[in-house]
């Protein structure tokens, strides 16, 4: 897993941070979900519409819109925060930089913010100073986004060249919560290493939760059919037609295209 893809889900309540980054194709992605920016749920209306544009691609508009924010409050962290993701969309490295650091002056125990600017940071390959973020996010006691801070602190030790640490981190996050995108990581990387008993450990774990997804599901399916393992891949196939019946994946075992 080298990539962070784009991602986004409707604004909500309860993580409206949790969904807006939308950097694509930056490290070239192994698992179909990546690692996304964090923010806290409580905006102005004025900040809630920079997120809405920010969410809807139109990066100049919310660019502006976080402007009149700061017009009025200067030293707000969320808008600065947006405004450095808005620049690392913009492919203003510097600008976003910028707008992290005068965001964490004012706001430096924010783990959203820290998780955010790691992130950049990663994507940026600056990884001594993007992983010193992540370990302050997940450092704060009432952080709630601590699992997914360790799954993408652990695609970025992953790029950095250190698997093992990577590996560590997806353990880290798996105790947290349940995960797809963690366990696909990791049992992608035991694979890799030539450690089958573990990866499939990895997969059997996550595919026996309401976690699992068509992708852990058919990867299940994948490995069950290639160790011969028939009744592994009954039960994944069950599984996959019972809780996920209108995806690619179904569609793809009844055609038998085990390798698409």
């Amino acid at each position: 897993m080298r990539s962070l893809c784009a991602l986004s889900s409707p604004l909500h309540r309860c993580g409206i941070w949790g969904w807006c980054l939308a950097l694509a194709a930056l490290f070239g992605c192994a698992v179909p979900v990546s690692p996304a920016a964090n923010f806290t749920p409580t905006l102005s209306p004025r900040l809630a519409l920079a997120f809405a544009y920010f969410q809807n691609g139109q990066y100049r508009v919310a660019l502006d819109e976080s402007r009149k924010v700061l017009e009025t409050q200067p030293n707000e962290p969320q808008a600065l925060g947006l405004q450095g993701l808005i620049y690392a969309r913009l492919n203003e490295p510097a600008l976003a930089e910028r707008s992290f650091l005068r965001a964490e002056q004012v706001a430096a125990q924010d783990a959203d913010l820290a998780h955010n600017h790691g992130l950049f940071l990663c994507e940026q390959n600056q990884f001594p100073a993007s992983f010193e973020r992540f370990g302050r996010a997940v450092q704060q006691p009432l952080y709630a986004g601590k699992s997914k801070t360790f799954w993408v602190w652990g695609v970025c030790a992953q790029k950095s060249g250190d698997e093992a640490a990577a590996q560590s981190l997806w353990v880290q996050s798996l105790a947290l919560k349940s995960s797809a995108e963690a366990a696909l990581a990791l049992a992608q990387s035991y694979q890799q290493q030539m450690r089958s008993v573990r990866a499939n450990e990895v997969l059997n774990t996550i595919n026996s939760t309401p976690a699992a997804t068509p992708e852990t599901l058919w990867l299940g399916i994948q490995w069950a059919r290639k160790n011969a393992d028939e009744v592994a891949l009954k039960r994944y196939a069950v599984q996959l037609q019972k809780r996920f019946p209108t995806s690619s994946q179904w569609d793809a075992f009844q055609r038998e295209a085990y390798d698409d």
